[in-house]
């Protein structure tokens, strides 16, 4: 019982640092190559454009929300990966 109390704790200090600091946790990345479609609610279709993307998805400690990025394998005018912690 004494860990599950311990875990939860650390939980709520995590979610309220995300929340005072305004600094955002990753939870999902996914690429989205030309031709397929996928939608996002500031961007719209992004398969509809030449350029690969990357759509981020962070966790805020209160609600979620989505960074797109351009997709480039080797950093270069792009990201290979979504960032893991970013600040708002």
């Amino acid at each position: 019982m004494k860990t599950v109390a311990v875990v939860l704790s650390l939980i709520i200090l995590a979610c309220l640092y995300l929340l005072f600091t305004d600094s955002r946790v990753l939870y999902k990345e996914t690429k989205v190559d030309p031709g397929q479609t996928y939608f996002v609610e500031e961007h719209g279709d992004l398969g509809k454009s030449q350029q690969a993307s990357l759509v981020c998805n962070y966790f805020t400690g209160r609600n979620t929300v989505q960074k797109v990025f351009w997709y480039s394998a080797n950093n270069f005018m792009g990201k290979d990966s979504c960032p893991f912690l970013v600040k708002g």
